[in-house]
């Protein structure tokens, strides 16, 4: 999807862009000094703050510009690894790459962590991609890749949170947001949310012949402290389809209401397996449904809602 090929040739491009990411997502970065093949390797510090006490490492991070030449990254990238993450104290070792990794290289690593203390790691050019993916990450895309960025198809825009991001795809304007902003995953997920939503919407329309109802991603909330989704979604229909009386038309919309939350699917699927999947959907009857004043963005379906978009609250 991205052209690494638009990073400067010389490897500066993806040493300012990996120092960007771990600025971004609140890392303490430092460069090191110029080594013999003219790159700058990071060093940065990481600090986490569990429930009983503070852990912090220190990672060394190198970057391999190989996407002109498109070869891997060969095995004697471990040659040093042990003195270099040495002479700074590191306990972590990164290799963040535009290509990908040599299994020689991946075999080495896996040697070395496991009779050595540290962490070694590795961002090839797909996982480097999806960190970019990232909301808070978005504006880098257009920053470093400007060409290439037009083929993401995802528009991502700051709000007054760091935690909280307007967002447009495809048919979708939505909201995304979590707890801490760096936790956010990549967008592929959410993309993934998208289509259950559009898979369920083109059933109704087949299953009912009905062609005046919708079904509106309208806000993800990702709840990264057990690991799990929150999706908000509108049905939306033409009053002329609802009944008359308050009451049966109340009673419709919690009927409607249960069996899309039950219809969608309850789970996204990842390399790793499944990631839980929770719905809110809102069943709305609009009059005038069918004319041009019809908004399926309207701010009504969200402005009153901003609270349960932001902190994933049931609406």
């Amino acid at each position: 999807m991205l052209d690494f090929k638009e990073l400067s040739q010389d490897g500066t491009d993806l040493e300012r862009l990996v120092r960007e990411i771990f600025v971004r997502e609140g890392y303490e970065v430092h460069w090191t000094g110029k080594g013999a093949d003219g790159g700058r390797d990071l060093i940065v510090n990481e600090k986490v703050q569990g429930p009983l006490s503070k852990f912090e490492r220190t990672w060394l991070v190198q970057c391999k510009h190989k996407a002109f030449s498109g070869k891997s990254i060969g095995k004697e990238e471990a040659n040093s690894l042990v003195t270099d993450c040495k002479r700074i104290n590191a306990t972590g070792y990164l290799m963040v790459c535009t290509t990908a990794l040599s299994s020689g290289l991946i075999q080495a690593y896996k040697e070395l962590s496991s009779g050595l203390e540290f962490v070694i790691d590795y961002w090839d050019e797909v996982k480097l991609e999806d960190r970019l993916l990232k909301p808070c990450n978005f504006s880098l895309i257009e920053q470093f890749f400007p060409k290439s960025s037009k083929n993401v198809g995802w528009r991502i825009y700051n709000t007054e949170s760091p935690s909280f991001w307007a967002a447009n795809y495809r048919r979708a304007f939505l909201y995304l947001s979590s707890r801490l902003s760096i936790h956010f995953s990549t967008v592929t997920y959410i993309e993934k949310i998208y289509f259950i939503v559009e898979k369920t919407y083109k059933e109704l329309l087949q299953e009912t012949g009905v062609k005046g109802i919708d079904l509106q991603l309208r806000a993800i909330y990702y709840d990264d402290k057990h690991t799990n989704y929150h999706a908000f979604a509108d049905f939306i229909a033409d009053e002329k389809t609802a009944p008359n009386n308050p009451f049966e038309r109340s009673e419709l919309k919690g009927h409607l209401k249960k069996i899309l939350e039950e219809r969608l699917s309850p789970w996204i699927e990842i390399d790793e397996g499944v990631l839980p999947l929770f719905w809110d959907v809102k069943v709305y009857f609009e009059k005038g449904y069918s004319s041009d004043s019809y908004d399926p963005h309207a701010k009504e379906y969200y402005t009153p809602y901003m609270g349960n978009f932001r902190n994933g609250y049931t609406r």
